[in-house]
């Protein structure tokens, strides 16, 4: 009885953890963006343009196959490299979130780079080295890049 109970409780507070990140994410996009302390542009450089507005529905459909089915089906093949390399065509850097994420689950060395290469491609700036992850997540925090539109 107590373990459904802590179960129950568990459950009920992460939906408000999630509810709360939403009102919060949908607030700070409806606020205009603030320019960047000069801090940021020293250590970071001049951030890439950030799109506003909705995903295409290409870019939607080739970030499905790129990153939902791969991993999905535990595969990446020629589909998601298409796929990838649309997302890229995009340039929209808010893409890079996703990416970023896939990098944190990816066991195989070619694929982290090939997701490296992306993101660096994407922020205009060659991050792609030994912590790639890590430098590319800086700078999207630094930057203040937000989540691509629905992405939680």
């Amino acid at each position: 009885m107590v373990s459904a109970v802590f179960s129950l409780s568990r459950l009920l507070l992460a939906a408000l953890f999630v509810l709360f990140s939403l009102m919060w994410l949908g607030s700070l996009s409806a606020e205009e963006r603030k320019p960047l302390p000069s801090y940021v542009i020293e250590e970071f450089g001049k951030p890439p343009a950030i799109p506003k507005g909705p995903l295409s529905k290409d870019i939607q459909t080739a970030v499905k196959m790129a990153f939902v089915d791969a991993m999905k089906q535990s595969v990446w093949g020629r589909d998601q490299t298409v796929a990838l390399n649309e997302i890229v065509q995009s340039k929209d850097p808010r893409l890079v979130w996703i990416i970023t994420d896939l990098m944190r689950f990816t066991a195989g060395q070619q694929l982290h780079d090939t997701l490296a290469e992306a993101a660096s491609l994407l922020l205009g700036k060659d991050l792609a080295k030994s912590n790639a992850w890590g430098g590319i997540t800086d700078h999207l925090i630094a930057w203040d890049v937000p989540a691509p539109p629905q992405y939680l």
